[in-house]
């Protein structure tokens, strides 16, 4: 029994970075239409005025990201 040696080149380990880089952009995207859906979820849960407070306490974002998040889901996730 031969042991086979694989020969790996900066160009075979390039496209692999590529791919895994892609993989890992569309589960953070898929993540953030996810967490997008369940703040549009929550604000309408929330009373009124006291949106930045709750998102401050119970998830630790900003309003501004949090309405980032919310227009993903609006555009990618309906």
């Amino acid at each position: 029994m031969s042991d086979i040696i694989t020969v790996r080149d900066a160009v075979t380990v390039a496209a692999e970075i590529k791919v895994i880089v892609r993989q890992t952009q569309q589960v953070v995207l898929s993540a953030a239409v996810e967490i997008g859906k369940r703040l549009e979820e929550a604000k309408e849960l929330v009373p009124h005025g006291e949106w930045g407070k709750w998102l401050e306490t119970e998830v630790n974002f900003s309003k501004s990201t949090a309405n980032n998040m919310m227009r993903l889901y609006r555009e990618y996730g309906q």
